[in-house]
């Protein structure tokens, strides 16, 4: 009995510190303050950060995750060389925990922690997961306190080990076409209809086969993530099948169907779901690329 106690306790010194899935509440994250290996990343602008943020938490406003305007492919995945020149002066480890926290007004703010999530991924990084419902549900459900002064913690020297695995491109899209892999357009039904138009020389539609879930709706009124069930009730009403790996995901420039990618591949746990980045910002422009518009005007 004593040495059965005893293997126990070695197993669980050899634990880590601690585990969590690709999504956290309010309450756990109040239980894991102050653990050394949590880095709590918050994604609001720095005005909304200086007022309010988790105890602890390190500003990095979501626009840094994306290239610029001025970049020839604007809002597309930064090079590898720049995320980790953020993730290092940030004072992120490769150890670290992170927990991305946003501010948790619905549906935009949850896709924004998705897309970092997704570039987090992208970068090799595994321990990673968002605070579901945001600082909102954290601070009036969970009734975690919150703190103004700016924190900041000491450069790193954080190394990436980039995969691909988790992104499409044109060639992937093509292939798709041809393989008969799932396609879900995250837009709204204006944009994936045609009604509504893209961007300067874009033209309207969507990818041909592409199957319409609006990427807000796997967001409940209470701000949260839905959970498996629901989000699967989603998929299915859409004439999507979640237990499919490899859907291909898509918005107008990978920022909405970040959402529905993570509940592809973190709720769902389909490994090889993918979020075509350029999205139809790319293809839309491009006229030798087949498009389908479902209403003509």
């Amino acid at each position: 009995m004593r040495k059965t106690a005893v293997l126990i306790f070695t197993l669980l010194l050899s634990l880590p510190l601690f585990a969590q899935d690709a999504l956290v509440d309010g309450a756990w994250l109040k239980g894991k303050l102050g653990d050394k290996n949590l880095f709590i990343l918050d994604i609001q602008d720095p005005g909304h950060y200086h007022r309010y943020h988790v105890p602890g938490a390190i500003n990095a406003p979501y626009g840094i995750w994306r290239t610029s305007k001025k970049s020839p492919k604007s809002g597309m995945l930064p090079p590898q060389k720049r995320v980790e020149a953020i993730l290092r002066k940030l004072g992120v480890s490769n150890d670290s925990t992170v927990i991305i926290v946003a501010t948790g007004m619905g549906g935009g703010d949850m896709a924004a922690a998705a897309r970092v999530f997704w570039t987090l991924k992208s970068m090799g990084h595994d321990k990673v997961a968002i605070l579901n419902g945001g600082l909102a549900a954290y601070a009036n459900r969970f009734g975690g306190k919150l703190e103004a002064k700016a924190n900041k913690a000491d450069p790193t020297n954080y190394k990436a080990v980039p995969t691909k695995a988790l992104s499409a491109d044109v060639d992937a899209i093509k292939s798709a076409l041809n393989n008969k892999t799932q396609l879900l357009d995250a837009r709204t039904l204006g944009e994936f209809s045609g009604v509504v138009g893209g961007g300067k020389g874009q033209r309207s539609g969507t990818i041909p086969g592409s199957k319409h879930l609006p990427f807000d709706w796997f967001v409940g009124d209470d701000g949260f993530i839905r959970n498996k069930a629901a989000s699967n009730t989603l998929f299915k009403a859409s004439g999507l099948d979640s237990s499919k790996d490899g859907t291909i995901h898509f918005c107008q420039s990978g920022n909405r169907a970040s959402l529905s990618w993570f509940v592809d591949y973190a709720i769902f746990g389909n490994k090889n779901a993918k979020l075509y980045d350029a999205s139809m910002g790319e293809w839309g422009k491009q006229k030798e690329l087949p498009i389908e518009t479902r209403i003509k005007l």
